[in-house]
């Protein structure tokens, strides 16, 4: 049984670092002052029995499909 789903809209710039140290660099100086462009739906699910599904979809085509499959079963 699906005790939780949670969406996450991802926008904005992807940054990378070589370190941890220069990740945590860029977030002390990180502002959100905006959304930027949109990147990704990032969709969680959680189960009752302690599972968990995740799914990484560029569209919202392809997440409700991913979410009605869930949905069917």
């Amino acid at each position: 049984m699906v005790e939780k789903v949670i969406i996450i809209p991802l926008y904005g710039k992807s940054n990378k670092f070589a370190t941890i140290d220069d990740a945590i660099r860029f977030l002390d100086q990180h502002r959100n002052d905006g959304c930027g462009d949109f990147r990704k739906y990032e969709v969680l699910i959680t189960f009752s029995n302690g599972d968990r599904v995740e799914g990484s979809f560029k569209d919202k085509a392809n997440a409700l499909e991913f979410l009605q499959f869930v949905a069917k079963q």
